[in-house]
């Protein structure tokens, strides 16, 4: 089966680039040629360029550019297809079925895809279409604007998203109970941690825009047990070791280099899952309803605000004998093949 995918697979954030790599590297696996469709709106691409250049400090800017490259080097290895100039173009694409997923892009209150329809499946015309792990990321159940995307929801053969907040507005807008599927960076197989002297007998820290607080509650659990900070992704003075750009694949094994993991994103917990890594969730604002099914599924442990000192107590680890987290993937590789036979 020929097969497009639509997501966001050009940004700089290796949750983006390993969910694209990981969707379509599962569908390519089961023999299905397979394209990323390689259409970026135009807040997608002034939001990118702004997170690169909007810095006035010589040194953060220099690193930036560094990280911008070695995104893109690494970009330039995943499948894409033609580039999609304008969204009219969409229209004439030739795909047996195209495939919206995963990340965010039905997020209609994130700047990146700003109610852009395109990515349910408006201007696509007819043809199959299914979604793997999309999510409405914040967006509320009561939002007004939902209400003009139930007859493109109506459109898609089936529907799987990544969180139960996504999966109560799909089921209110068509009637149809959506499945709840893993992020696709867990169909594939583990990551060799990568040795690294940054990294080794450290604490990794994946965190996106910390607050001062949990800034210094981190600090102060890393003295207690007697270990550095090394921060990965991000470059932060208060980390004693940074290793703030590298290809967006070696993440994962970088993290798994480290004694624990210190993450308030998404993907840091995603990546802490697949590899069986022992890690703490520090909540935040922006974060915690993407995580919220990750918790209650797996019975996870969030450090959240009111608590002023993170203990050994708040570590999570799952073992590789973790029944629920392998059944739950199993049965998201399972949706996959019985949607996308050939």
């Amino acid at each position: 089966m020929k097969i497009g995918i639509l997501t966001f697979h050009r940004g700089i954030n290796a949750g983006g680039f390993l969910q694209a790599k990981g969707l379509s590297s599962f569908l390519i696996s089961r023999g299905h040629q397979v394209e990323l469709i390689d259409y970026t709106n135009a807040a997608q691409k002034k939001l990118d360029h702004e997170a690169i250049y909007r810095t006035r400090h010589p040194l953060r800017l220099l690193n930036n550019i560094r990280k911008k490259r070695s995104y893109f080097k690494a970009i330039a290895t995943l499948p894409i297809g033609v580039k999609i100039e304008s969204a009219e173009n969409l229209s004439a694409l030739d795909y047996d079925c195209v495939v919206f997923g995963s990340d965010e892009i039905w997020n209609i209150c994130n700047p990146f895809s700003a109610g852009d329809l395109n990515f349910f499946g408006a201007g696509m015309g007819a043809g199959l279409k299914i979604s793997y792990a999309p999510s409405f990321g914040s967006t509320s159940l009561d939002d007004p604007k939902l209400a003009s995307l139930s007859p493109l929801l109506a459109e898609f053969e089936a529907i799987s998203v990544r969180d139960e907040n996504s999966l109560a507005i799909v089921e209110s807008l068509t009637g149809r109970r959506p499945d709840l599927v893993v992020d696709p960076v867990l169909l594939s197989k583990p990551d060799k941690p990568i040795k690294n002297p940054k990294t080794a007998g450290a604490i990794g820290t994946y965190l996106m825009g910390p607050s001062e607080h949990d800034v210094q509650r981190v600090c102060r659990f890393a003295a207690r047990v007697g270990k550095d900070l090394c921060s990965i992704g991000y470059h932060y003075s208060w980390a004693t070791r940074n290793i703030a750009f590298c290809d967006p694949a070696d993440v994962p094994g970088l993290l798994a280099g480290c004694d624990l993991v210190v993450t308030n994103t998404f993907h840091g917990v995603v990546f802490s899952l697949k590899n069986r890594l022992p890690f703490i969730i520090v909540s935040h604002p922006s974060k915690d309803q993407k995580i919220d099914t990750f918790r209650r599924r797996l019975g996870l442990s969030t450090v959240t605000s009111e608590i002023e000192e993170i203990q050994e107590h708040h570590v999570n680890q799952l073992g590789p004998e973790d029944h629920l987290l392998a059944g739950w993937i199993e049965e998201s590789k399972g949706f996959l093949e019985k949607h996308l036979s050939a």
